[in-house]
């Protein structure tokens, strides 16, 4: 028996890879890291130093800082994403792409679109990109009240506008697996509102006994914001355990990874 002329088998498909950069490593890197970095700054000032922090060209340098970072992450996106495409492999999400501008990522996806060449004509995307970077200025010059410096205010109105976009954005993926689930639907958005109360509830509580040893007034908005901070924080944290358990990562309409007959 002949063997099989090995010119005249169908070649090997390309091997696919899934993209390095998904959105939740995105949200790890350029969220959680950052923030936890603040934090611990502004409370070793605070607590142990005995010191104001508000020192206007240190929350200049820490703006500076993040937004070098997030855009230099928003070029690597961009260029693999567009290498992707043009082999034909797993694609990086749009929401990936947009989550990126709530962090401050806009510059970076402009100058990727003029370097690259990629998405350029794609006016839908281009328009959820500005969208949510003006509703990102709004939130941090109009919602989030004005401190003691605008570097400050836009440090952590960027903080709190993502943190708002991710956790609305991941609590409609999961709301949409379990549409049909009712009993865990439920269960899901039950332990989600008690979370968000309890934590809530304890931060603020922290902020007010920390004002009365400090022998400080008592500012409503200060607890009002740490209890926001703190709030989506652990739902940030309920989020990835859901998903986690309840095997959905990567399973969310809309997420990663998109396959390359979905991707646009």
């Amino acid at each position: 028996m002949r063997d099989a002329d090995p010119a005249a088998s169908p070649p090997a498909a390309p091997s696919r890879t899934l993209p390095f950069w998904s959105l939740n490593k995105i949200y790890w890197l350029l969220y959680i890291l950052p923030l936890t970095a603040w934090f611990a700054m502004d409370g070793t000032e605070m607590f142990f130093f005995d010191k104001d922090p508000r020192h206007p060209e240190r929350a200049w340098f820490k703006l500076g800082v993040w937004l070098f970072l997030v855009n230099a992450i928003s070029l690597l996106v961009w260029r693999e994403d567009k290498r992707r495409a043009e082999r034909g492999d797993w694609r990086v999400s749009e929401n990936t792409l947009v989550y990126l501008c709530t962090l401050g990522g806009l510059p970076g996806a402009l100058l990727s679109m003029r370097m690259y060449h990629h998405k350029s004509r794609k006016w839908t995307l281009q328009l959820r990109l500005f969208f949510w970077s003006a509703l990102l200025v709004a939130f941090t010059f109009a919602v989030w009240p004005h401190t003691w410096s605008y570097a400050n205010d836009a440090r952590w109105g960027i903080c709190l506008f993502s943190l708002f976009w991710w956790n609305l954005a991941i609590a409609r993926g999961i709301v949409r697996v379990h549409r049909d689930a009712t009993r865990v639907l439920a269960r899901y958005l039950g332990i989600l509102a008690a979370l968000a109360l309890v934590f809530v509830g304890l931060a603020a509580g922290g902020v007010y006994l920390w004002e009365s040893w400090k022998g400080r007034p008592h500012d409503a908005w200060r607890m009002a914001s740490a209890g926001i901070i703190a709030g989506g924080l652990v739902l940030s944290a309920f989020n990835e355990v859901w998903l986690s358990v309840r095997g959905l990562r990567g399973k969310i309409p809309g997420w990663d990874p998109v396959a390359p007959q979905e991707a646009g």
